[in-house]
Parts: structure tokens; sequence; C-alpha cells
């Protein structure tokens, strides 16, 4: 599996060109010293050689609204700003023990009772922070930074909650996750551009302070959180993340072992409800003919013959979830709300067709993806067992 994803990825990397980072790098040392984000597009203006590479990075700098989203987290996820990007991580310390209290002094003041308990209280929180080992805090921004890691440690919580998908559960992620709830049309085109996904995570109202870490950090914090997708992953691909291959190969292999479980999932408790012959009539119109065409021309090609599950697009299990019988008489008390499930979806589409393009993959898109399948894997796992 290792040497596919490799393939896969390779054969269709984004960044080619990683050259001329010494323009960047003297940009990044003049951030400090701008006071506006005028100065900043001006700044930015000046480099007149950048590579191709950067194309896609500096696009997310002309249109940021404030310098603090150019040093969140989202910026620190380009691998090919890693050199330039390591000057603004200077500013992360690991604060000692002394510190906690003082971090954690407003929570969980003001928070939901739902997300206190996802969170575990301020003992737990102070036993998470002592656990981390990289640099984590923003010494410039240090209550933004503490929160950031107190609002990642709720989503672990809510996402791998036995109650997944009650309504207090589905009501407390979106605080950190946005509203996804309702039918969305999405550009499927424009997603490949990271740009254009963090817009859309905005618009929905994703929390973007949740991944204002380094990568480093970012990946032990939600790992400490419950996060963690890439323990069942081969050594050789998560190590191998030097060049940003590694969040693009464990989102392929999660969503892979995701849409599997997924499909056996929906096998099982729809030939449990209708019977073997069920998706002869409980799949959505023209759905059971897709599947047959896509079958018979996979065998023509030579392929391999596959149960006709295997033929689903990840945009047909919600469509097969929320058709009306199917809901009523499977769906529902799996879920509770059709809304619920379709927002899981939802949330995750925009990182499968990123994967699938061997886009690159950021830390909002990782965040996203690992706590929706936190979220519906545990619901399923729960359920069956």
């Amino acid at each position: 599996m290792a040497d596919e994803i490799k393939k896969f990825l390779e054969q269709q990397r984004m960044f080619e060109d990683v050259g001329g980072l010494s323009s960047l790098v003297r940009a990044a040392r003049g951030i400090h010293q701008i006071e506006g984000i005028d100065q900043l597009h001006a700044r930015i203006n000046e480099l007149t050689a950048i590579p191709n590479a950067m194309k896609t990075a500096l696009e997310l700098i002309n249109t940021s609204n404030s310098l603090d989203q150019l040093i969140s987290g989202r910026l620190r996820g380009f691998p090919e700003l890693g050199e330039s990007m390591r000057i603004l991580q200077d500013q992360l310390v690991l604060p000692d023990t002394s510190s906690f209290a003082v971090l954690l002094k407003d929570y969980p003041a003001g928070l939901s009772k739902t997300i206190r308990d996802a969170m575990g209280g301020v003992d737990a929180l102070q036993a998470r922070m002592a656990a981390m080992k990289t640099p984590w805090l923003d010494i410039e921004q240090q209550s933004l930074s503490a929160r950031a890691f107190v609002d990642m440690q709720a989503v672990g919580g809510l996402a791998a909650s036995v109650n997944s998908f009650s309504a207090r559960i589905a009501d407390a992620l979106r605080i950190e996750l946005g509203d996804w709830r309702d039918p969305i049309t999405f550009d499927v085109p424009g997603l490949v551009n990271p740009v254009a996904r963090f817009e859309l995570y905005d618009s929905r109202g994703f929390n973007s302070n949740l991944t204002h870490f380094s990568e480093e950090a970012y990946q032990e914090t939600v790992q400490i959180a419950g996060l963690a997708i890439e323990e069942d992953l081969e050594p050789d691909v998560i190590d191998e993340d030097h060049d940003g291959v590694g969040f693009n190969s464990r989102a392929y292999e999660t969503l892979l072992r995701f849409e599997r479980e997924v499909r056996a999932f929906i096998v099982a408790v729809m030939s449990r409800a209708f019977g073997a012959d069920w998706m002869k009539h409980q799949l959505p119109p023209k759905m059971f003919d897709e599947w047959n065409e896509k079958k018979q021309k996979a065998l023509q090609q030579g392929a391999d013959e596959l149960p006709l599950i295997e033929y689903a697009d990840f945009t047909d299990y919600k469509a097969i979830i929320e058709r009306g019988d199917n809901w009523k008489q499977v769906f529902k008390p799996i879920f509770g709300r059709p809304e619920d499930i379709r927002e899981s979806f939802q949330r995750m589409f925009p990182v499968r067709i990123a994967t699938m393009h061997a886009r690159f993959i950021t830390l909002d898109d990782d965040l996203l993806l690992r706590a929706e399948t936190t979220r519906v894997l545990t619901r399923l796992r729960r359920y069956m067992s």
C-alpha cells in the first residue's frame, strides 16, 4: 500500500519547483515590521522571481485579512515555505508547568457543559499540556495559542464521544468546525486550490485558530486530543513527511479505509433491513444502473470483479442514507437527524477532492478529516457492537 500511495502522489505532485526560497525568507523577516495589510501587499509585490511552487501560498498571503492569519498554522503547513516560516516559529515555546494555571485561568468559564465534558476539565487539560514535547505556545499571542490547544482537545472529545451524533454534540462541534448541515453545491474544480478551501471553511464558520500550531506541534496536539489517524499507517509512509507527502499519504489512506468501512456498514444494515437484493430496490434513482455500468467498464478493461458496492462514489453514501424509507427504517436510530450525518460527509468532501487530485493537504483539511472520520466510525462501530 505504501508504494501505491507514493506512486499516486508522485505522479500528480502539485509542487515541483521549490527553489528561490531566499527571496521569500527575506520577505518573511520583514513581516514583523509591517503594520498594516496594505504594506504587506506592497512587500509581496517586491518579490519578482517567485517559483511556481510558491504561487498558491502567496495567493493566500494576498487574500489574508490580517497578519494573524498569515502566521497561523495555515501557512506553516506549506512544505515549500518551511524555511521562511521557521523564522516565525521561533516565537513558539514549550511552557513550564507553572504557566498552566495562568494559561487556563479563563477556562472552562463561559463554555457549555458539553464542551467542558469533552475537554475533561482543567486538571485534564494541564496534564495534556504537560504531555507536549514540541514547542507550541505562541509567546506573542499566548491567550490565542492556549485557546487553540483547549479547543483542539474539545474537538477530540466531542468526535470520540459514544454519543457523537447526539444533538448536543452536533451543536458543540459546529462552534469549532462550522455549520455544514444544509445541502451545499460545491465548486468541485475549485476545491483543488487550498485558498478556495480556506475560503469555504471560513464561510461555514470553521475556527481557523484551531490550527495555530507548527506542523510538529499540531501532530502532537491532535494525538493527545484522541484524533490520531496515523496509528494504523505503515511506518515508512508516516516518516517521510519532509516533502509534504506525509499529510497526503495519511489523507489518502484514511479515506480509503473510511470508505471501505462505511460501505461494509451500509451493506450490513441494509441487507438486514431489506434483504440481500436491497440494491435493486433501495438505491436512489439511476444509482443501481450507474454502479453496474462502472462495473462492466472495469471488467472490460481487465479489472478484477468486485462487489457492486465497491463502485459507489463518496457522494452516494449520503444519498443512500438520506433516502426517505432508508432513513426511517435503518439510519434514523443510528444518526438521529439527517442533517447531522449530511454535515459529516460535507465536511469531508473538500478534503477528499483535494486528496484524490493529489493536491496539497493543509492542517485545516487534515483536522476536518480527522474529526469526522473519528466521529462517524465511532458511531458505526458502537452500533455494530
